[in-house]
């Protein structure tokens, strides 16, 4: 093959879009659903599918990446996405990607993660910087998918987004009291939390938002199906 045909050919060639062999930060660490993932989930289970969601920052806060790391069947999410609780188990299984992501930091970069929380506590990642490489990895149905994955560990830093690096393109959020009414006719249509939880991460405006989307799935207390019971 001629170098004009080769350049030819590697222009037509696609790429995944992921960030790779990068150096990042992670800020934003969270519990909660990644709309395109719960779909896939939702074909096969009547349970939210929950992930570890993190943004990921060079070392001037701009925004290169976000991942998410599901957690397996049965983990709920609360205290606005920072909390991780399972009605049986402590930990998080081997087979998850959440798992995955565990055993490679603890086990395979020996980092010390007992000093910065519990992998139950969102925030236990936030500040740790790690060199990330594009791997496969098993997905829902048995298929294999492109996610990044640490291959090295850089240490802890204060660094958080930049405003204008956090912002997207996505259409603006309808005002909460509107999103608010949408959600309790939902309510109504649903007297199971799981239906309601399943319905309301379908609705673009909980998927633009992850604030409202950690009270859905928050089963407590301070969560919107408990809060909102008797409006």
């Amino acid at each position: 093959m001629t170098q004009e045909a080769e350049e030819k050919t590697t222009a037509w060639e696609t790429e995944t879009g992921l960030p790779n062999d990068i150096d990042a930060w992670i800020t934003n660490a969270r519990f909660g659903v990644k709309e395109e993932y719960a779909q896939k989930v939702a074909e096969t289970s009547q349970e939210p599918a929950i992930m570890l969601l993190l943004d990921l920052v060079d070392e001037k806060g701009g925004l290169v990446g976000s991942q998410g790391y599901s957690v397996g069947s049965g983990w709920e999410a609360s205290a606005d996405g920072q909390e991780l609780t399972h009605p049986k188990r402590k930990n998080v299984v081997n087979s998850s990607l959440y798992g995955q992501l565990q055993k490679r930091v603890v086990k395979e970069l020996k980092v010390d993660m007992d000093k910065y929380g519990l992998p139950t506590q969102a925030r236990s990642w936030n500040g740790l910087g790690f060199h990330w490489m594009l791997e496969e990895h098993p997905t829902v149905g048995g298929q294999v998918a492109q996610g990044i994955m640490p291959t090295e560990f850089l240490g802890e830093k204060d660094i958080k987004a930049a405003p204008a690096a956090t912002a997207t393109t996505a259409a603006p959020a309808a005002p909460a009291t509107d999103i608010e009414k949408k959600l309790i006719d939902l309510m109504a249509e649903h007297t199971d939390i799981k239906a309601f939880q399943l319905a309301a991460i379908k609705m673009p405006e909980v998927a633009a938002n992850d604030e409202l989307m950690a009270s859905i799935l928050d089963e407590g207390a301070d969560g919107f199906w408990v809060k909102h019971q008797k409006k």
